[in-house]
Parts: C-alpha cells; structure tokens; sequence
C-alpha cells in the first residue's frame, strides 16, 4: 500500500523539483510523478510502498529539492521499517531554517530573497491503511 506525496504551490511561480531516495530503492517500491509543480495547484510528486522494499530496521530517506525566491528548499521523507510496514517521518528545510523530523504536521518559515515571508507546511492525510503527505507553500 502506497504513501502519496504532494505539494500545494500556494504561489504563481511553476517550481522545478529534483527527487531522489537514499540508499537506492528499486522502482517497484517507489516512483516520481512528476518533476514540475505548477503555480496555484496541488499536484502529486511522489509515492512510496509502506509494504514492500523496506526491510525491518532500515532507513530510506526521500528528498525532493527545488529552488523558490532565491531559497534551496528540501521536502524530506524517512520510512523505517518494521516486522510489517514501515514508520513515517517528514522534514522541512528552508534555507537555515529547520523543522527537524516530525512523527506529526510541520511547518518551516523563511524568508525569500526579495524579502517576502513564506511558510512551509508539511500535513499528513489520512488515504486508507496509510497517510499521505502534502506540502503547502504559501506567502505570509
């Protein structure tokens, strides 16, 4: 059963996204949707078996990065597994600025380039036997 990954680009500007997943995941247990957020939409960037492919103790850790306002931005998902599945934790980094890994909702502020203030949330969602994520970035 897979967890799903959003982002909600609550500004105008089309994001270029880069995924990637440590150590190496074969592409039955993990896949990019797509590359490109564009503005004012929610889109799906990524998905994730909690099931299979993730062995009882190891870390993977997923990191979609991209560039907004002058800020390099990673979106960070860690599975561990278990006898079963597998455990979530999300981060957020912006810049300097740190949620760490979180169990629960996050949120990372920071200022851009040109000096707007724009916040990241990261949200689990409920879809079935596992939560879903979604990213919201949106100007404060």
């Amino acid at each position: 059963m897979p967890t799903n990954v959003n982002i909600q680009n609550g500004t105008d500007t089309s994001l270029s996204l880069d995924t990637t997943v440590t150590p190496t995941l074969g592409s039955d247990y993990w896949g990019i949707d797509t590359n490109t957020a564009p503005g004012s939409q929610q889109t799906a960037i990524l998905w994730m078996d909690r099931d299979s492919g993730i062995t009882d103790g190891d870390t993977w850790v997923f990191t979609t990065s991209l560039a907004f306002d002058g800020v390099d931005i990673q979106l960070l998902e860690s599975l561990t597994g278990t006898a079963m599945s597998s455990d979530i934790k999300i981060r957020i980094v912006a810049g300097a600025h740190d949620s760490g890994w979180s169990e629960e909702n996050t949120s990372v502020e920071f200022s851009g380039g040109d000096g707007a203030g724009y916040q990241i949330d990261g949200t689990f969602f409920l879809n079935g036997t596992y939560d879903d994520v979604t990213y919201s970035l949106i100007a404060i």
